[in-house]
């Protein structure tokens, strides 16, 4: 029985079918025998067809003689009718076999029964048979999670402040808009609203002078780029490890994927040498049969 030799254990896909060995018929000579025995039961049958129980004489009337046409057959024809049915049924019974052995050695050749035989050397222990599988890419939470505490306060102030500076001084925030305003109203501090008695006038006046407006603002902008540029390289340095850490199990998966990839075509080497070794044994019971189509096939 072929034996995978590596792992020094039974190929138990290949043991369990057990028309098939290491002594026995090579596919080419279990497919001529096979058809030798068609042949050989087809003459059989040709010759039990013919079987006839009766005798036919014919006469023309006119010549009035009489000539035998048809004889019937030699009794020694109807007792051999049973060995005769008999051989045939052995007969078809070792193409039967012979077929269907060699079915199952083309089966075994085939991706589906390699890979059911993948199947079984992982169920036995061979890890290195089972395809990789590739690590979940690193997240950005994820490392942001390994800063020291002092450094994720650091990154969650500056992310607040910033979000909170920048939406006051955006052009549509409320200091931007405060300040919008104070500039429309010194430049024109009195506002008509209706006509004649029905006239609403306002006067806008304030103690605040436009310096000191802009001061404040220009430092609010100044500070807010400060953060901003301090924010965006503590939350590029973790980008740049988000990135180094997805590049390194890329790398790992590729390197692991190869490898399978090569131990699969090894193994796919030494399963194909195996089945490729494979014959088709005949069993005792067969052994008769299969000896008088054998010496009928060494005779022609």
């Amino acid at each position: 029985m072929v034996r995978y030799k590596r792992a020094n254990e039974p190929n138990n896909d290949m043991k369990r079918n057990n028309m098939l060995g290491k002594d026995g018929l090579t596919i080419t000579s279990a497919n001529h025998l096979a058809n030798i025995a068609k042949e050989m039961y087809e003459a059989l049958v040709s010759k039990l067809e013919s079987l006839r129980f009766y005798s036919r004489d014919y006469m023309l009337a006119i010549a009035g003689k009489t000539f035998r046409v048809e004889n019937e057959s030699e009794t020694a024809e109807l007792k051999e009718l049973a060995s005769g049915l008999r051989e045939v049924g052995a007969l078809k019974s070792l193409i039967a076999y012979l077929r269907e052995g060699i079915k199952a050695k083309n089966q075994m050749a085939s991706d589906s029964a390699f890979e059911e035989h993948i199947e079984e050397l992982i169920k036995a222990g061979r890890e290195d048979l089972k395809k990789p599988k590739a690590k979940d890419e690193v997240t950005f939470e994820e490392e942001l999670a390994k800063l020291s505490a002092e450094q994720k306060a650091r990154y969650y102030a500056l992310e607040a402040k910033c979000a909170t500076i920048g939406s006051f001084i955006h052009p549509d925030g409320a200091f931007a808009k405060a300040r919008k305003d104070f500039l429309e109203h010194t430049k024109d501090p009195i506002k008509v609203v209706g006509k004649g008695q029905e006239a609403e006038i306002n006067t806008y006046s304030s103690g605040f002078t436009a310096e000191q407006i802009d001061t404040v603002f220009f430092e609010l902008q100044k500070e807010y780029r400060t953060l901003q540029a301090e924010f965006n390289k503590l939350k590029s340095e973790v980008d740049e490890k988000v990135a180094e850490a997805n590049k390194q199990i890329a790398n790992e998966a590729l390197t692991a994927m190869k490898l399978w990839v090569d131990t699969r075509k090894v193994e796919r080497v030494q399963y194909d040498s195996e089945v490729k070794a494979l014959k088709v044994v005949i069993p005792q019971n067969l052994r008769e049969v299969y000896e008088r189509v054998n010496a009928v096939a060494n005779a022609k």
